[in-house]
């Protein structure tokens, strides 16, 4: 009788450690992926901020990637004021209002529906950071139509203009403020005025040229 009240309290006891040791088993085990994963939000966390960094950065020092971007809403569109939506986040309400008003003007009106299809190609941009100005070589190709009739004929041209534009912070943000468009190749212009009387300024900076 007393092997067998024996026997019951081993087993008992032995049961009782396997459970502890089970338990303890799935502890640790627990902790270590509550520990996992707290440490994956840790890291998710520091990505977004060095992310959110970067275009905080990015939006606020003047780069040729900055300029490329509003160059390419800008010479992207159908035609003439449909490409407003896009380019409007770019400008300052004062640039946006002056080139709305360029667009009404009756000049470009009546040319407006000849000139379609608008599609940006490449840019050499000249940035300087101190000054938040920028100058492009801009080449683009647009549409040409003959008439408006049903017959009307088609050709497509590749255009190159020089743009300068001037970036104002608004809300830690850089914007166009003002921009300025001449026809033709920057270098042709320079050595067309002489450079000494030119209202196109020497920028001295970094040059990329972009393909869309």
């Amino acid at each position: 009788m007393l092997n067998k009240v024996k026997a019951r309290f081993l087993i008992g006891v032995g049961g009782l450690i396997a459970v502890s040791f089970m338990v303890m088993i799935g502890y640790t085990i627990g902790s270590q992926s509550v520990s996992k994963q707290t440490e994956h939000q840790i890291r998710a966390e520091a990505n977004k901020l060095v992310t959110k960094e970067k275009q905080e950065e990015r939006a606020t020092v003047l780069s040729d990637e900055l300029v490329k971007e509003f160059l390419t809403q800008y010479f992207t569109k159908v035609q003439l004021g449909e490409n407003n939506a896009r380019i409007k986040p770019y400008m300052t309400d004062s640039a946006f209002s002056e080139e709305e008003a360029n667009q009404n003007n009756a000049i470009n009106q009546v040319y407006k529906d000849y000139m379609l299809d608008y599609r940006f190609e490449s840019a050499s941009i000249y940035v300087n950071t101190e000054s938040n100005v920028a100058l492009a070589e801009v080449t683009y190709q647009v549409t040409y139509v003959s008439d408006l009739s049903e017959q009307q004929q088609r050709t497509t041209q590749t255009e190159i203009k020089t743009v300068m534009l001037s970036y104002s912070k608004v809300s830690d943000k850089l914007l166009v403020n003002q921009l300025t468009i001449w026809n033709g190749k920057l270098e042709d212009m320079k050595e067309a005025t002489n450079g000494a009387n030119s209202s196109i300024p020497t920028i001295q900076g970094t040059t990329t040229s972009e393909n869309n």
